[in-house]
């Protein structure tokens, strides 16, 4: 019987080994697959950030019409640019003409930041307000 139990011992001790051993080996396969999967990521959220800007450039600058105001001294428009590009006033049209007597601090709106353009006073209708390729167009 001592010899029985010797060998059930001994059988016991290497089947312990034998899981420890595939419980190891599972893991070092799993951890590296998990850091393939990591390294991958990490390269598709660049992949993602670097397109996205690139179409933010390629649209040029990505523009905002943040408050309009008449009164009897104008018209004046607050515009900020939340692009990566600096941005451009090229023309001023108002009802499909092109707007006289304007002025602006819009020349060369950087990005993060804001611009007034002044139009005469009594202006009414549509404004489109042309930088580059971009137009923002309002009623006022």
């Amino acid at each position: 019987m001592g010899a029985t139990t010797a060998l059930h011992k001994s059988s016991g001790v290497s089947e312990v080994v034998s899981s420890v051993s595939m419980l190891a080996i599972t893991i070092a396969v799993l951890g590296g697959v998990a850091l393939i999967s990591l390294g991958s990521l990490r390269s598709a959220n660049g992949v993602l950030l670097t397109g996205s800007e690139n179409a933010a450039s390629e649209a040029g600058v990505l523009l905002t019409v943040v408050a309009t105001q008449s009164n009897s001294s104008g018209t004046y428009v607050w515009l900020f640019n939340y692009g990566w590009n600096q941005a451009g006033l090229t023309s001023v049209y108002v009802g499909g003409g092109l707007a006289q007597g304007w002025s602006s601090s819009c020349s060369a709106l950087q990005p993060k930041e804001m611009c007034v353009l002044q139009l005469p006073p009594g202006t009414h209708g549509t404004v489109a307000i042309t930088f580059g390729a971009r137009t923002v167009s309002l009623s006022v």
